[in-house]
């Protein structure tokens, strides 16, 4: 299971076109219109980018990981936000369910506030395990 991923995407956005120089390496590239899925396309073009391998059972690593990431790649990341196309970057963190009448993941401030000042979301993904 994935840890924490650097989505980016937008419609009129070419990834190729920004990677070509940048020092983020992704793991995923797309384009719009391109198949997704069985009956399903990408909507928008992009790529992402991981940031944390630590499992979904860590969150605490991911989140560490995550402010190390965003700090590292700063000016990357804010040339990135100003690129032609993008409209969409978010840390998305892949968490595993752990069961139980409710879950909580809390995101510190400094995460927050740094994520926020470079105009990237965060999402919360929460794996279930499968049923077998």
């Amino acid at each position: 299971m994935p840890g924490c991923v650097l989505r980016v995407g937008g419609v009129n956005f070419r990834p190729e076109e920004f990677l070509k120089d940048s020092a983020l390496v992704p793991c995923q590239i797309f384009s719009r219109g391109e198949r997704k899925a069985e009956g399903r396309a990408w909507a928008t073009s992009g790529f992402n980018v991981v940031v944390s391998e630590a499992s979904g059972e860590n969150f605490t690593a991911q989140l560490r990981d995550s402010v190390g990431f965003l700090q590292k790649h700063r000016e990357e990341l804010e040339r990135l936000r100003a690129h032609a196309g993008v409209e969409d970057l978010s840390l998305d963190f892949g968490v595993r369910e752990a069961g139980g009448f409710y879950q909580s993941f809390f995101v510190p401030s400094n995460l927050v506030a740094l994520a926020g000042s470079l105009g990237l979301g965060l999402e919360l993904t929460v794996y279930r395990e499968a049923n077998g």
